[in-house]
């Protein structure tokens, strides 16, 4: 293994003392790393900057990693989650290493920025909320000022997953010098564990907007499409972060700016009462109920109304105190969301069928208004091993069973193969539930055996055969 560059060091040395620390985990960052051309630099730089000054490992976080900055402008840290080391075999836990150090090592560079971004917002709506009060005006529109914080978050999150795709991609291209870029991107949407490799249809590819040759590119030449892009399939959608790790980013990132606006509502109200605040919740993408669960942190307000004017239309929205929640004061960026279930070293074939099959479940999901997710996740897994079982080559289609007189609707998944009005057509079924609930590794272990009971199957026929051919020959002599 390469050495880690000396600037780094320094930042792994106290990994060893955490007594938590998974084993070999400290093997596998030095590794990743090492391996990665990209992330070694720009961890380097960061070090040498003085924006990380520690690498360490998080327990019982819904994520995959966080950057945490350091009090009084000291360097900040950098942590990877324990759940990196677990459920992945060695190839995908390093690939996933690299990609989750590739995107909170730009959430440190960045941390100034974030900063600023911050400084200007309290300064904006701070100001409007001053001058209404001071108008006496009864309604202050911060709608705008909360935007524009939020899009900052959106821009500063894709510009990290940007990082992290690029870790990753470095790491490829290290480990395979001979392989051209096309091979090389087919690399990187198989081994990246991103939100933005989008996993329907026969094989994985770049999220719509995405281009190889953007992301190849000097690390700093974006591009305002690219980052668009990567704003669209990392940040937008579901995702699961926050306490309770089932929060998508923009009610991550807003519990922040709503928290801070309450409080300095309910300082101004200890004068006369201050002007009604208006956020338009829907208009931003905020969900009350997501915010509060989160952790809203009103001060000492129970509660804290706004008025919603989204869409034309008027309401009052009660947010009540869930106590502290701020979630990216400006020494903590964001969590990268964790990924989805890992994906293990399959056979191509195998993983062509599985593709296929996650593309089948995503139109199913679509078409009942959800979003893929890990239970999409263990449904693709688990029908890839019924398709498997029951010989099928390929999924043209993945349905849920109609209602009957004995069974409710939904009851059962089945994957078909071939035209599914054809009573001919291949097809295979599990019951719904159990798709839903069964962990990968369990679906997996399946597909191992089922592999193994096909070549043996396989091995036997094979035998017979050349039995018989040295049968039919030995007569004809």
């Amino acid at each position: 293994m390469r050495p880690v560059d000396p600037r780094i060091e320094p930042l792994l040395a106290h990994l060893a003392e955490d007594p938590q620390l998974p084993k070999g985990a400290e093997d596998n960052i030095r590794q990743a790393i090492a391996e990665s051309p990209y992330l070694s630099n720009l961890l380097g730089n960061a070090a040498a900057a003085k924006q990380i000054g520690r690498i360490a490992v998080s327990h019982g976080q819904h994520n995959g990693g966080h950057f945490a900055g350091g009090e009084n402008g000291k360097p900040g840290t950098l942590y990877v989650s324990e759940s990196n080391f677990k459920d992945w075999s060695n190839t995908e836990r390093l690939n996933l290493l690299t990609g989750v150090m590739g995107h909170e090592t730009m959430h440190g560079v960045l941390a100034k920025t974030r900063a600023q971004a911050l400084d200007q917002f309290t300064h904006s709506y701070q100001s409007a909320m001053d001058e209404a009060y001071q108008a006496r005006e009864t309604v202050v529109n911060l709608t705008d000022p909360v935007r524009t914080y939020l899009d900052k978050g959106r821009q500063d999150e894709a510009l990290a997953e940007v990082s992290g795709l690029r870790a990753v991609n470095s790491r490829l291209k290290h480990l395979h010098p001979d392989a051209s870029e096309s091979e090389i991107e087919e690399l990187l949407v198989y081994n990246a564990k991103s939100r933005c490799i989008q996993r329907v249809g026969e094989a994985p590819s770049l999220a719509p907007g995405i281009s190889y040759e953007a992301l190849n590119r000097h690390p700093y030449r974006d591009g305002g499409a690219l980052t668009k892009a990567v704003e669209q399939c990392f940040y937008d959608g579901s995702g699961t972060l926050g306490k309770h790790g089932d929060s998508d980013y923009r009610n991550y990132y807003g519990v922040d700016p709503i928290s801070r606006i309450a409080r300095d509502f309910d300082f101004l109200a200890e004068g006369r009462r201050p002007p009604d605040i208006r956020i338009d919740m829907k208009d931003l993408g905020l969900n009350p109920k997501q915010l509060e669960r989160n952790g809203l942190d009103l001060g000492n307000a129970n509660t804290f109304t706004v008025t919603d004017g989204s869409k034309g239309g008027m309401e009052w929205v009660q947010l009540k105190n869930t106590g502290k929640g701020s979630n990216n004061e400006p020494d903590m960026a964001p969590n990268r969301a964790l990924p989805l279930a890992p994906s293990p070293q399959l056979s191509h074939a195998d993983r062509t069928l599985l593709e296929q099959i996650r593309g089948k479940v995503d139109e199913l999901d679509k078409a009942n208004g959800r979003m893929f997710d890990e239970t999409s996740e263990r449904m693709s897994y688990s029908l890839l091993a019924t398709a498997k079982d029951a010989g099928m080559t390929r999924v043209d289609q993945v349905l849920l069973s109609i209602r009957t007189e004995n069974l409710p609707a939904a009851q059962n998944l089945f994957v078909v193969q071939g035209d599914p009005s054809n009573p001919a057509s291949l097809r295979a079924y599990t019951p719904t539930a159990e798709a839903a609930q069964r962990p990968v590794q369990e679906s997996l272990n399946q597909v191992e055996s089922i592999n193994q009971r096909q070549a043996l199957e396989q091995q036997s026929m094979q035998q017979q055969r050349i039995q018989e051919q040295q049968r039919t020959s030995q007569m004809s002599m």
